[in-house]
């Protein structure tokens, strides 16, 4: 009788699925595991863009990132999307914005491998290659990036750029916002361009306004949302100075020199720029031989159009590369300033959560809505606040009083997101009403992969 019991529990244990893996198992070919929601009102779950997620909290900050060494690390994904490029047409993509698409795709493993981090996207939303490819196909790629990063008397700096998109990474994680939605946020507010400036004087790769400081520390009087901005801060100060990664891009052809980044200050300033500095610009283009730099009103007209986005002719290249540099050098250093990248990045992010999860009313009912059509709204109250959102939904419900506001999905919210609406919504000129809903279509389009516009 014993050697039966004894065979028959062996048989069983031997049956019985692992409830975790063998400890020689590596961590990071475990399945995805959801993080729990930080601000749970928004039901739909995430899914992952990438590589497995390793489990975590979200707000961890690990003392020691996960114990990988270098070729580990580059093995995971040095050949990680190559192929992609090798589809695309090699006209469209040079030396330089390749190790920056490649970058930008590889770091959300990186990400993952090394320090527990991980985003994600609505089922709706592109991958990390549709994004990279809408970046690439789009018009201001073509005629302005393109032309800017191809010609070293522009000044085009890689490390900017790789900064605002490590940055957009981080903090979709730690805010649990989707990625692609973030990502087409600020492509489409600034084209990551740290240095924009808008005809409304919104400064910076979130274009960020005066009102929307107000709100971003009324927000962080919160405890929890504080606490959110802190550690992202903290953690991307990891991400730059952690050796391992000074490694990684190295091998994809870098050679930057990443900023330390101190904690978020209290007050972020809304920095102007003015006569004085635009004189010593004009100093400087008149050390490296250019004679227009006497010409201070032409400095003006020219800084108008580079935060405007425009390239300049080459005969000016010289006024981007100084302009830049200077203004990079004297404000944007430093992290109180609406142009330095981390913070415009984290602030921007803080305003962008707080409208997707904003609890949108009637009287004293709220609109359940799901996640995707949340998007589509936060990107509008992003831009004009979220009391002309609100109008909005109170009209479509008078208007469709059968309308079940807890299946509307984006593409039919966007079908309901008409100029005439948003007229009785927002009631803004028709001018304002008019970018209003180009503005969110362009970001949907992004996210979403419908047909280009940009």
């Amino acid at each position: 009788m014993l050697p039966t019991v004894y065979i028959f529990f062996l048989i069983l244990l031997l049956t019985l699925p692992e409830k975790t893996p063998p400890q020689y198992f590596p961590n990071y070919y475990l399945p995805l595991v959801m993080q729990q929601k930080i601000l749970p009102s928004v039901a739909e779950e995430l899914i992952d863009l990438d590589s497995p997620a390793r489990s975590g909290r979200p707000l961890e900050i690990l003392q020691f990132p996960q114990n990988m060494s270098s070729i580990q690390l580059l093995q995971n994904v040095t050949n990680k999307h190559k192929s992609y490029f090798e589809k695309k047409n090699d006209q469209h993509i040079n030396a330089s914005m390749r190790r920056l698409f490649l970058s930008f795709i590889q770091f959300e493993s990186i990400s993952r491998l090394r320090f527990n981090r991980g985003t994600g996207r609505l089922i709706s939303h592109r991958d990390l290659e549709g994004l990279a490819e809408y970046f690439i196909d789009s018009r201001w790629y073509r005629e302005a990036l393109k032309r800017n990063s191809s010609n070293n008397s522009y000044g085009f700096s890689e490390e900017r750029l790789l900064r605002v998109l490590i940055s957009i990474q981080a903090a979709a994680h730690f805010f649990e916002v989707p990625y692609p939605a973030l990502f087409c946020l600020f492509f489409q507010e600034s084209k990551f361009d740290f240095l924009a400036n808008s005809s409304t004087g919104a400064k910076g790769v979130g274009q960020l306004t005066t009102i929307a400081l107000r709100e971003v520390r009324r927000l962080r009087d919160f405890s929890s949302k504080e606490l959110l901005i802190q550690r992202t801060a903290a953690h991307l100060n990891q991400v730059y100075s952690d050796p391992q990664i000074q490694i990684w891009l190295q091998n994809l052809g870098f050679n930057l020199d990443l900023p330390i980044i101190s904690p978020i200050p209290e007050n972020i300033e809304f920095t102007q720029l003015t006569s004085e500095f635009m004189f010593e610009v004009g100093k400087e283009l008149v050390k490296n031989g250019h004679s227009y730099g006497e010409n201070i009103g032409l400095l003006w007209f020219l800084s108008k159009k580079i935060r405007r986005g425009r390239i300049l002719p080459a005969r000016y290249s010289a006024m981007h590369k100084v302009f830049s540099t200077m203004l990079a050098e004297q404000f944007a250093s430093s992290s109180s300033s609406t142009y330095n990248i981390e913070t415009n990045v984290l602030a921007s992010t803080l305003l962008f959560s707080h409208y997707y999860r904003y609890q949108w009313r009637k009287n004293k009912k709220n609109f359940e809505l799901p996640a995707e059509a949340r998007v589509i709204l936060a990107a509008a109250a992003y831009n004009h606040g979220q009391s002309g959102m609100r109008r909005f939904l109170i009209n479509l419900s008078h208007e469709f009083p059968m309308l079940n506001f807890k299946t509307l999905s984006a593409k039919k919210l966007r079908i309901l997101f008409t100029t005439r609406r948003l007229s009785r919504a927002l009631q803004r000129p028709f001018y304002k009403i008019r970018e209003a809903s180009r503005h969110v279509r362009y970001i949907m389009n992004c996210a979403e992969g419908s047909p280009l516009l940009s």
